[in-house]
């Protein structure tokens, strides 16, 4: 995407800054809860740094600096799916109905037992066309749904193995399901997956 088409679009509310980055040292922590007895933590861990049994990226929220357009902010993506926000205005993506609506450049993938899963937060109604118009992926292949419910179902995430007393990058940007415990224990998140519910093809 051009500097100068960018610079005349209402950044999403999901999109990273690069203000937005931050350092930080991975290291292999005791615990007694994981599978092999360690699991990855940072070398300055605080309890907020894991949910649901995984390690997630630090990322700041300043929306600061220039947006990276290709990138999702951890944290903001994250809360659009637990609160069901839209990804491009960060209100509620719900319409009068309680409906959850939703545009993608591709329809949700397999989640086993007949479910669908997706990374890509909620797009409330009224935004759709906006995203359409301004995401080259979308202009080319939109597909919009509505859904009932979305439950988190597993991660986006960098997973390491140890080397010596460190850790090695061992599948980068991998899915990883919620109940992988294994694979949670070695695992950096970046984004939120989410089964959705009551999905059904919609039209603006």
């Amino acid at each position: 995407m051009s500097s100068a088409f960018a610079s005349r679009l209402q950044v999403p509310y999901v999109t990273a800054y690069d203000g937005e980055d931050l350092d930080y040292a991975l290291a292999l922590a005791p615990s007694l809860e994981a599978t092999d007895g360690i699991r990855l933590s940072y070398a300055d861990p605080v309890d907020t740094d894991w949910l649901y049994g995984v390690l997630w990226h630090r990322h700041g929220m300043s929306r600061s600096g220039r947006p990276v357009w290709k990138l999702v902010n951890t944290n903001r993506q994250r809360r659009c799916m637990l609160r069901l926000l839209c990804q491009v205005c960060g209100r509620s993506a719900r319409d009068d109905n309680g409906a959850i609506w939703w545009v993608m450049t591709e329809p949700p993938t397999p989640a086993g037992a007949g479910e669908l899963s997706t990374n890509a937060p909620p797009t409330c109604r009224r935004c759709i066309p906006v995203a359409s118009q301004s995401c080259p992926r979308l202009r080319e292949s939109a597909h919009i749904y509505t859904s009932t419910a979305a439950e988190p179902y597993g991660v986006m995430a960098d997973v390491f193995k140890p080397s010596g007393r460190g850790v090695v990058l061992a599948r980068e940007v991998t899915e990883v399901s919620l109940d992988a415990f294994h694979d949670l224990e070695y695992a950096l998140a970046k984004q939120l997956l989410v089964k959705l519910e009551g999905l059904q093809p919609a039209h603006i």
